[in-house]
């Protein structure tokens, strides 16, 4: 198939630190490579990729640089070459919304982020402009307002993490430090349970008074100890090595990769049950979704119970970029089939005499 992966401009692919939808793009990107497909990955051109790179900007411009009109113009300029596909996959949210509704080929569109502002006017115009795939049941329930076609759950290359059995003596956090992500509950966990906790995460401008007022008069870097970004090796050093990862989100965050990425490295997930935690988290057996803050100090203590190799083979099992390929491939043939249907279709009204011919 000739496929082409759309990708958003802030980062070059795959990311160094941060960027969950980098990665997931970059991963799928160079699985279907593998598979023998002509793909076409339109991301900054600093990125690093077995597939053909076309690039609307030299480089990656940054976290938070991605104003609309250069998003536009970067969609603008990968949708110009639609009819050289025979799928086009955009990873670029509703910048994508105006030029799916006039593509030949078949869009996908991956809603790797939840369209925040309710606008019925806006669902109604856009609602199928393009096949819409959510990334878990939750948010599928949540963004039916699009006509989302399903889910497809996020995978990870599982070899990229370095699993161990033997674990250190504390805590981990890793995410944005804002209220919804839940770094103050990490930190009046550890405290609570007299345990240490590693912060590790990036600070917008937005979070800043969060950061100044709730989580830095904590920070004494002998219990409670932050560190900026990390690169995939020091990521990889603190999966291994935690006790385990704390994900006490306070929204419907619609996956959640680094749960993915701790269990690979054979640590499990201690999480709070909103979005798609209670899809990932399979409880007393690689972590524990609780509903509480008391369940969740318990959790915490119980981990001790279970087993590092479990958590490991059970995302080999269910959250594979192989498995990932696997159901996009499955959508892409099944929308190209619906296509090729369609056009002899239309073929036969437009030429009604050749109907019955065999």
């Amino acid at each position: 198939m000739r496929i082409a992966q759309i990708a958003p401009i802030c980062l070059s692919l795959p990311p160094a630190s941060y960027g969950g939808v980098e990665l997931i793009v970059s991963s799928l990107t160079e699985s279907l490579v593998k598979r023998g497909h002509e793909v076409t990955l339109y991301a900054p051109g600093d990125s690093k990729t077995g597939a053909r790179l076309k690039s609307f900007f030299k480089k990656s411009l940054g976290m938070g640089n991605d104003c609309p009109e250069f998003c536009i113009a970067n969609a603008n300029f990968a949708f110009q070459d639609a009819d050289s596909f025979d799928v086009i996959h955009s990873h670029i949210g509703f910048y994508g919304f105006p030029f799916s509704k006039y593509a030949k080929p078949p869009v996908v569109t991956t809603l790797h982020n939840d369209i925040i502002k309710e606008n019925d006017t806006f669902f109604e115009y856009y609602k199928d402009v393009c096949t819409f795939v959510a990334v878990s049941q939750n948010q599928c329930k949540r963004m039916s307002a699009l006509k989302v076609d399903g889910y497809i759950h996020n995978g990870i290359d599982v070899n990229r993490f370095q699993f161990s059995p033997n674990k250190k003596d504390y805590l981990l956090f890793i995410g944005n430090i804002s209220k919804n992500k839940g770094a103050d509950i990490a930190i009046k966990a550890a405290i609570q349970l007299q345990k240490k906790l590693l912060l590790v995460g990036k600070i917008d401008p937005v979070h800043k008074l969060f950061f100044d007022q709730e989580i830095k008069p904590f920070i004494d870097n002998k219990q409670i100890i932050f560190e900026s970004l990390a690169d995939h090796t020091r990521k990889q050093l603190l999966y291994s090595n935690a006790t385990c990862l704390l994900f006490p989100i306070d929204w419907e965050e619609p996956f959640g990769l680094i749960m993915l990425e701790a269990l690979a490295c054979g640590t499990p997930v201690v999480a709070f049950n909103r979005g798609s935690v209670p899809e990932i988290i399979v409880n007393g057996k690689i972590g524990f979704g609780v509903d509480s803050f008391e369940e969740f100090l318990k959790a915490i203590i119980a981990v001790e119970n279970l087993d590092p190799w479990e958590c490991r083979t059970y995302v080999e099992e269910f959250f594979s970029v192989e498995k990932m390929t696997d159901q996009y491939e499955l959508l892409y043939k099944k929308l190209m089939r619906e296509k090729e249907q369609g056009q002899r279709l239309l073929v036969r009204l437009v030429n009604p005499g050749n109907y019955n011919l065999p």
